[in-house]
């Protein structure tokens, strides 16, 4: 497994914006047409880095002319490729990448107040027992490991994030339902403010 995280550059030159998008374009072109339609320029940098670093695992591996596709939850993988595992994530100035042979998620997250609906999505009743839910830092943490966790299983944000609890002790994560199979994490802390957590399945 082979994690690439970068802080997401600011101030390119227009020519710089251009040859970076059109780097991608012919392998990601999804990615292409919703950079070229986004308004906010923070978003259009982040999914551009997040675009950039596929290409970069690509070169890391000798793939030539990759070509991105994506399955029916919008995971992107490498078509003709299945073999090479591999994961986004941004957040903040912040963007990273794991990759590997095997199901494979990764989550960053900068530490910011959220709202108490928004902790109750995360939490589970006995998690919120268990945690101090006014904890931005925590609650962050979490956050990091449980989203992770659902891109691992490949369901994203339509995962409910109270159907899993962390052990932080074997540091491990367990889906309640049964459905899906346990993980183990590992944290890191690569920002003042900035998490990041990847997993694989145990």
């Amino acid at each position: 497994m082979k994690i690439i995280a970068k802080e997401i550059k600011s101030g390119l030159s227009e020519e710089e914006y251009t040859r970076a998008l059109e780097s991608i374009k012919n392998a990601d072109f999804d990615r292409y047409d919703r950079i070229c339609k986004n308004k906010s320029e923070a978003n259009r940098m982040r999914m551009l880095a997040a675009g950039m670093l596929i290409m970069e695992m690509c070169d890391r591996l000798g793939i030539d002319k990759p070509v991105i596709a994506r399955d029916d939850h919008g995971k992107p993988y490498l078509k003709g490729h299945e073999n090479v595992y591999f994961n986004l994530s941004h957040s903040g100035d912040y963007v990273a990448l794991a990759y590997g042979d095997a199901p494979i998620g990764i989550d960053v997250q900068e530490v910011r107040n959220v709202s108490d609906s928004f902790i109750k999505r995360i939490l589970n009743d006995s998690e919120t027992e268990l945690y101090d839910s006014t904890d931005m830092v925590t609650v962050c943490r979490i956050w990091t490991i449980k989203e992770a966790y659902s891109k691992l299983i490949g369901l994203g944000l339509s995962y409910d994030f109270r159907n899993c609890v962390i052990d932080t002790d074997n540091a491990t994560i367990h889906d309640l339902t049964g459905i899906h199979p346990d993980a183990s994490y590992r944290t890191h802390k690569i920002a003042s403010s900035v998490y990041l957590t990847y997993e694989k399945y145990v």
